[in-house]
């Protein structure tokens, strides 16, 4: 799949229908992140913003959610779809082409989109996620369990503990409409 061109299809169901379709799928995850409310938080892969959308509500005050996506389609919609909070920004383009401050994020969400960075790539896109989360900051990550998908759990906790992130907490359930996930919050410790 190429995200940066992808087809019409693709931003279809995954950009419009599968949002409206399972609002639930991204609003009890989103709601599983603890929040006080002035956090500054990413959203790596945020594709349409589904996560965000229910993020940038509970993020008041010195809070702000900014979505970072390789996809052009995608981007366009969280556009729209968080036009109504001032606290939420969207970025086009991989998270290196950014240039963004260092210890910048009280928290990184990454749902569902660590498996689709190719391999070879996973470990310099952690480490620069790694380096604008802030030092007690939480990476906060649920991925698809599926060996198929390219990214174990074992491999994902590697890939973590390799750039300095510890596992705080994880669990493996079923999730309707994917089937088993890994769900799991790293701390970046000082």
């Amino acid at each position: 799949m190429d995200f940066e061109n992808p087809d019409f299809l693709f931003v279809l169901v995954d950009g419009r229908l599968v949002p409206r379709l399972f609002p639930f799928f991204y609003r009890r995850y989103a709601d599983t992140i603890d929040l006080e409310g002035n956090e500054s938080v990413l959203d790596f892969g945020a594709g349409s913003g589904g996560i965000a959308m229910h993020l940038a509500p509970r993020l008041r005050d010195a809070g702000s959610v900014a979505c970072v996506d390789i996809c052009p389609p995608l981007v366009r919609i969280a556009e729209k779809r968080l036009r109504r909070y001032p606290n939420a920004r969207c970025l086009l383009g991989r998270i290196e082409t950014h240039a963004l401050d260092p210890e910048s994020f009280d928290r990184i969400v990454i749902h569902n989109a660590l498996h689709d960075i190719p391999e070879g790539e996973r470990k310099n896109t952690v480490a620069e996620l790694a380096r604008v989360l802030k030092i007690g900051g939480k990476l906060h990550l649920r991925e698809p369990k599926k060996p198929s998908h390219g990214a174990t759990p074992d491999d994902i906790r590697t890939l973590m503990n390799g750039i300095g992130l510890s596992e705080e907490r994880s669990s493996v359930y079923k999730l309707f409409p994917i089937g088993p996930v890994y769900d799991a919050v790293f701390l970046k410790e000082g």
